[in-house]
């Protein structure tokens, strides 16, 4: 099964003068195909978020989420995603033009409004019957 990845350069925000830049690993695929994982690191043990496709694709636009993701444009080709964890908030700042170019590839893959298409309903159910 085909799926879409790309390397994002992030800044993490830690104050007013200070931030530290790293790549995020962005995957999608038709298995799961309302969501793109955000993975922060290269080891198994780093941190992984999950945030919905169609929330990414609102926040290229203009302020959106509600709960632990609020995405919001910036000036100069920027986003910002504001991710709540246990620890706290952390503030990202990413490329907008990077950011939609993925999101792009994954409507080429699944195009919205087909995700229901791509699920596998008889997996779904019996693991859920089974829990």
């Amino acid at each position: 099964m085909e799926h879409v990845s790309a390397r994002v350069a992030m800044r993490l925000i830690t104050d007013a003068t200070h931030s530290r830049e790293f790549g995020v690993e962005c995957h999608y695929g038709p298995d799961d195909p309302y969501a793109v994982r955000l993975h922060f690191g290269a080891a198994a043990q780093d941190a992984v978020w999950v945030l919905s496709r169609e929330l990414l694709l609102r926040g290229l636009r203009g302020p959106a989420g509600e709960g632990d993701v609020h995405i919001e444009p910036g000036a100069d080709d920027s986003l910002f995603i504001a991710l709540r964890g246990k620890d706290g908030i952390a503030l990202l700042e990413a490329p907008s033009a990077e950011l939609a170019r993925f999101l792009t590839a994954t409507e080429e893959l699944v195009p919205a409004g087909r995700e229901p298409s791509h699920l596998d309903w008889d997996s779904w159910l019996t693991d859920l019957l089974s829990a």
